[in-house]
């Protein structure tokens, strides 16, 4: 049953700023203190704010979920708290992420690789170390780079240690994006014609003694609180289908969705999705997911590809507010239909959520709003409104403050996606975001 539309604030934007949740002091390399800077990821929110939540609202021991786990920061927040963790994601490049930021290597092992590791790629000089590409890999990168990428990752394939390997192909993977045609301030795909390409090894050197510095510091922090041990779990997932988890198996729910039509996350991870495509004996499920591209990309939430699965799709969102948001898109247009996919989505995600969290127990969506063909689409109000009619209790409505440091705040009028400060039909959004923290009751027979 509906709860009636005014049980939700109308309007959240005549909220406070709660200071304490702004955090806009913090320096960015705060928000990438241990392993959160191994790899560049969009719109991830910082570490303090998952931090406080799960101090607040769990014990030691405790299970933290993050159903859509993006790079891993719940996870690696979790287990420097001694709370054990899963995320789930449905982007591979995500679980590569996760798995090496949330695996504590021991340090003078992990030295030892390195020489090992650059004999290794010079030897591969005077040797046949070329892998055959797509077409698709070969538009983005220049060929002398290109075969300078294939020493490095053939030479990381050497690594017989599989945590170690990992490591080295998170930091490959991290400078794809460097070493490619791709234009460094451009949040989707767009060749920068004048780009000078950087010298390979030196870049990937850097970055990987950037996160062995990084990996000593987890290992160190996490050995003092006796949390090495503490397990974080990172699973391929559809946050949209059924979790593979048992109902009332969750302590704490932290999560900050993808908002609709944003962030193109297949797009923007395409290069080493593309690279290891290119290698179906070693990565069969990347050559798979390569290989079908368009509709690998059409599965993600908030994807602007997003089709409607059934004719009934528009109408199982619960929420009054989402079909006025809906009933003011054009909807002639591509993008109407990613809305009501995206709201649908959401939806099977937050009944999913309830049936795994235990009664007592809360959750803590990190969301925020943003516009689209000069709609605003309400994507809190509408996330507050499903919760609530699925059966959660809401207990607050946080409103923060976001720095523009950490976010793109400029988006076109015209389409809705990120755009750049030159752009003449930019406008401002991304100033706030909210965090929606309700309550599963206790007692589920009232």
């Amino acid at each position: 049953m509906l709860l009636p539309y005014l049980s939700i604030k109308s309007d959240f934007s005549s909220l406070i700023s709660n200071g304490d949740w702004s955090f806009k002091d913090v320096k960015r390399s705060e928000t990438n203190y241990i392993t959160h800077g191994y790899h560049r990821y969009p719109a991830k929110f910082i570490p303090q704010i998952v931090s406080k939540l799960i101090l607040n609202y769990t014990s030691k021991g405790d299970i933290v979920l993050d159903p859509f786990g993006g790079c891993g920061t719940t996870l690696v927040e979790a287990k420097t708290l001694g709370r054990k963790s899963m995320g789930f994601d449905i982007n591979p490049v995500a679980k590569l992420i996760t798995e090496t930021k949330t695996t504590p290597l021991k340090p003078d092992s992990i030295d030892k690789y390195l020489n090992k590791f650059v004999n290794d790629f010079n030897h591969l000089k005077n040797k046949n170390a070329q892998l055959t590409h797509s077409q698709r890999t070969n538009y983005w990168f220049q060929p002398s780079v290109q075969n300078e990428l294939d020493r490095l990752y053939l030479a990381i394939n050497n690594i017989k240690n599989h945590r170690v390997r990992r490591f080295y192909l998170c930091s490959f993977s991290h400078i794809l994006k460097n070493c490619s045609r791709w234009l460094m301030k451009s949040i989707k795909p767009q060749i920068d014609s004048n780009k000078i390409p950087p010298d390979v090894i030196k870049v990937f050197l850097g970055h990987i003694k950037h996160m062995m510095s990084k990996n000593r510091e987890f290992y160190e922090l996490l050995g003092s609180s006796k949390n090495l041990d503490t397990p974080a779990k990172m699973r391929l997932t559809d946050s949209t289908e059924k979790f593979p988890l048992e109902d009332n198996s969750v302590d704490l729910i932290v999560t900050s969705p993808p908002y609709v039509t944003s962030y193109e996350y297949a797009d923007l991870h395409q290069l080493i999705l593309l690279w290891l495509g290119d290698d179906p004996k070693r990565f069969s499920r990347w050559y798979k997911y390569a290989q079908q591209y368009q509709a690998f990309r059409g599965k993600f939430v908030g994807t602007k590809l997003a089709e409607l699965k059934n004719n009934k799709e528009n109408k199982e969102f619960l929420s009054f507010i989402a079909h006025k948001i809906i009933d003011q898109l054009p909807n002639n247009r591509q993008y109407a239909k990613s809305v009501i996919r995206y709201f649908s989505d959401m939806q099977k995600s937050i009944a999913e959520m309830y049936r795994v969290l235990k009664p007592g127990k809360k959750i803590c969506i990190i969301i925020g709003n943003t516009t689209l063909a000069g709609v605003h689409i309400k994507n809190a109000e509408v996330a507050a409104e499903q919760m609530q009619n699925q059966g959660f209790i809401l207990k607050d409505i946080i409103k923060r403050e976001l720095s523009n440091k950490m976010i793109t705040p400029w988006r076109d009028k015209i389409n809705g996606r990120f755009t750049s400060i030159t752009n003449l039909q930019k406008t401002r959004v991304y100033e706030h975001e909210f965090i929606l923290i309700a309550e599963k009751p206790r007692n589920l027979s009232n």
